[in-house]
């Protein structure tokens, strides 16, 4: 599992996203609440049951869906993402992202709702995955120069693959924290991708 406390997913079901059917435990307790448009009022219901200790287990994950997020309500979400519970994570499901403060975005991990790539299916990050640091950079400046939203797609999707297949290390925290900044308006996706590349260990492909 991505060991984040908050994630992001674009849809309108969670329990029809591939997502769920891919990569979330079933297992783990969690709940999911659906809003048409979510108030500041249902924040503030969310924040008290957030801070309510799970029936079983060490962690809860609440599952939010919601056609909008009113403004006010935002603020009031980003309260609670910027110093969460330790025994609950957060997954918000949003028909779009349009609209939403930069400053929530930074806050959360956004993943495909219809399912990512896995890496083992990502060819592009792969090649990438196997690279030399300096044939990394270029890869980067080229397809950030080209505006080439495929290919940084594949590689943020590979990324967010390999990181669950990691534990908890500064390397895989420096990553994490750039794939995460790369949903920010206004960051520079080339600077973190460089910063990616340059922290992403360089993995041997096995000998035929």
């Amino acid at each position: 599992m991505i060991r984040h406390h908050a994630l992001l997913l674009q849809g309108k079901s969670f329990t029809e996203s591939d997502y769920f059917t891919n990569t979330f435990d079933t297992s783990d307790e969690y709940e999911v609440f659906h809003f048409e448009t979510l108030s500041i009022g249902d924040v503030r219901k969310i924040i008290h049951t957030a801070f309510v200790k799970p029936f079983t287990g060490d962690t809860k994950t609440m599952i939010l869906e919601a056609g909008t997020i009113a403004i006010e309500a935002q603020h009031a979400l980003l309260k609670v993402l910027e110093e969460p519970p330790i025994t609950t994570k957060f997954i918000l499901v949003l028909n779009s992202i349009e609209g939403l403060l930069p400053t929530l975005l930074s806050r959360v991990l956004q993943v495909e709702g219809a399912g990512r790539r896995k890496a083992s299916n990502n060819s592009f990050f792969t090649i990438f995955q196997t690279s030399s640091y300096a044939a990394r950079l270029e890869s980067i400046s080229r397809i950030t120069k080209d505006k080439d939203v495929n290919q940084i797609d594949l590689l943020r999707d590979g990324v967010l693959s390999y990181l669950e297949q990691q534990p908890p290390s500064v390397s895989a925290s420096i990553i994490l924290d750039c794939v995460t900044k790369l949903t920010i308006r206004g960051a520079s996706k080339k600077m973190l991708l460089e910063e990616i590349a340059l922290t992403l260990p360089i993995v041997s492909l096995p000998s035929k």
